[in-house]
């Protein structure tokens, strides 16, 4: 308790802390929460799984707290203190469902309202008239509430964008700057995710005054509890990748990655007919449908859940115990946070990629530039084989060469079928 006064939190906070059973806050906590008390503009840029969620509540509900104090924020009238934007349903649920245990821990009078896209706006209206000291909503409708003038930011005191670099993503920047120009000038900003790239600080600067940056070292998490295991598989397999996989080593619980939303469906589909017990979600999903998926994945009833990379910004599913990218992603940032749903919370993960040649290059680049290794990986006979770099490389360079082989071959029958058929012309 007494390393959460020390960074400048009220006795009821820091009690809530110990109570939910921190003993001590984590090292984005310890940078983040003085700065925020201190009322500065924050980037708060920090791997999965360190706490970057509470490292923005405590110190926004103790604004919200001495807002409501002065009988302003809160109000109808005047709007919260508070306001948190996330990119997804899940993600601002799980913010909300946060700020509600920390509200509930420190016996504060703070209200909390959570505020999602497809949910009927009159309802979203009742839970605002309800005077909460705390929004959190999905960024599309925080928008629209804005625009009707039933969400008003006369009092805000602090503005949260959650997983900036998503919200900051050129299909969401329109709508996350106009939050940003929304907001007064007087209100703190703060950007948070588990990476802030040069593009996204850009994106923010002229909407921040003077911002601190609060840090920890990259690569800790991954490097740390996670490991990080390499197949060499050609891209026509990787569904049947997975039922190996299933036999060999039976994963407890296994988040699946695609880059491409529309390719969730008809991959849970391929899997369910192989036998494993599988569900998938994507953003174009239906709001009900996700929350049965995710619920029946974090319960237990399904071990397999397929999703895309904004399908899957922010989950934070416990003992997830492996991650399995079908396809290595261009931008090492979304590695990051694939990576980052397993071993979280000082718990083992296993963080899992197939690739094929090109791939592995990238591969090897990303775990140089975020300071972890890639274990190179055999699946043979039911097993998990670890062979050496040479070997592994070796039979790598080989299903190239035959792979190359085989494009040539195609290329040139289809060369001679196309002569055939111009050469059989009758001449005019």
């Amino acid at each position: 308790m007494d390393a959460f006064l020390a960074l400048g939190l009220s006795e009821q906070l820091a009690k809530a802390f110990s109570a939910l059973g921190f003993a001590e806050p984590t090292p984005i906590q310890e940078a983040a929460i003085p700065p925020l008390l201190a009322g500065r503009d924050l980037l708060i840029e920090s791997e999965t799984g360190t706490g970057k969620t509470f490292a923005y509540l405590a110190p926004a509900l103790d604004f919200a707290q001495k807002a409501g104090a002065t009988g302003r924020a809160g109000t109808s009238r005047e709007g919260p203190a508070v306001l948190v934007a996330a990119p997804t349903q899940e993600l601002a649920v799980q913010i909300g469902r946060e700020a509600e245990r920390l509200v509930e821990a420190a016996g504060l009078p703070c209200k909390v309202a959570t505020i999602l896209g497809g949910t009927p706006l009159s309802r979203q209206e009742a839970k605002l008239q309800g005077r909460p000291s705390l929004v959190i909503g999905t960024l599309g409708r925080l928008g629209d509430l804005i625009a009707l003038r039933r969400l008003r930011l006369s009092s805000l005191k602090l503005l949260v964008l959650d997983e900036a670099d998503r919200l900051l993503a050129p299909e969401t920047e329109e709508a996350a700057l106009s939050l940003l120009a929304a907001a007064p000038r007087r209100a703190m900003r703060v950007l948070v995710s588990a990476t802030l790239p040069r593009r996204v600080r850009e994106k923010a600067a002229p909407f921040l005054t003077d911002p601190a940056f609060a840090r920890t070292e990259p690569g800790k998490v991954l490097a740390g509890d996670i490991e990080h295991w390499c197949f060499y598989c050609d891209s026509r397999k990787r569904l049947d990748f997975l039922r190996r996989l299933e036999a060999a080593i039976h994963p407890e619980r296994c988040l699946v990655f695609l880059a491409q939303a529309h390719r969730v469906a008809g991959a849970v589909q391929r899997l369910e007919a192989m036998g494993l017990p599988v569900a998938g979600i994507h953003a174009r999903l239906e709001k009900e449908a996700r929350r049965v998926a995710l619920e029946r994945f974090a319960k237990g009833g399904l071990r397999y859940l397929v999703t895309s990379d904004l399908g899957a910004r922010g989950l934070d599913i416990p003992g997830i115990t492996h991650v399995v990218s079908l396809d290595l992603p261009e931008e090492r940032t979304v590695y990051v946070h694939r990576a980052g749903r397993t071993g979280r919370a000082g718990a083992h993960g296993v963080s899992i990629v197939l690739a094929d040649g090109v791939e592995l290059a990238r591969a090897s680049r990303l775990a140089v530039a975020e300071g972890f290794v890639f274990r190179c990986k055999f699946l043979e006979g039911g097993a998990i084989l670890d062979p050496t770099a040479e070997e592994f490389f070796e039979r790598a360079e080989h299903a190239e060469a035959e792979k190359r082989a085989r494009r040539a071959a195609r290329a040139a029958e289809g060369n001679a079928a196309a002569g055939k058929r111009q050469g059989g012309r009758p001449r005019g």
